[in-house]
């Protein structure tokens, strides 16, 4: 008869969610993650399969976590308050340097075949689906609301990068309200 399980399914998926965002999809080592979980190598292997397992899960968390945060930033807020807000923060706070999990994954991940890839792009794929929607909410009467999530999609993760560039903060800014208004149509 297996043992049941002796920790929290949601607090080790965030913990490791946590540590592939600060130490890279590729650079996380198994050793880190059982540091980061707290859990036994048995435990890891037994419950996800193995590291891949607990990465497809960890970037799932973020997209998920991601696409509630985008729609809660789209609750009455027009198209152009919606993506001025989500371009400044991309472009000053940057989930405190870090940037997205996803876009990081994206750059380190060369092979399409690599460990993980399917994960994140599956992760991206819903987070841009969320995104859609909520585009398609804000401004209904627009019709290119999935070209419109990609520009956007684009512009977040270049005023990530310039963040992480720590290019001039008032350029950053003029940046993402620029971007906002040109992509909004205002």
């Amino acid at each position: 008869m297996a043992r049941p399980r002796s920790f929290d399914h949601h607090a080790v998926v965030d913990a490791a969610m946590q540590a592939f965002w600060s130490g890279g999809v590729t650079g996380t080592s198994v050793d880190e993650l059982l540091e980061a979980t707290r859990l036994s190598r048995s435990s890891l292997y037994n419950s996800f399969g193995n590291r891949e397992g607990l990465l497809q899960l960890a970037v799932e968390r973020y997209a998920l976590e991601q696409a509630a945060a985008i729609r809660k930033l789209f609750e009455n807020k027009s198209l152009h308050e919606a993506l001025t807000a989500l371009f400044l923060d991309a472009a000053t706070g940057n989930n405190d340097g870090r940037g997205c999990l996803l876009v990081n994954a994206v750059a380190e991940l060369h092979a399409p075949l690599a460990e993980g890839a399917d994960a994140v792009r599956e992760a991206f794929a819903n987070l841009a689906a969320a995104f859609e929607q909520a585009i398609r909410q804000a401004a209904p009467q627009r019709d290119d609301s999935a070209a419109l999530c990609v520009a956007a999609m684009a512009a977040i993760a270049g005023l990530r990068t310039m963040q992480r560039a720590a290019l001039p903060l008032n350029l950053r800014r003029q940046a993402a309200q620029r971007l906002a208004a040109a992509l909004a149509g205002t």
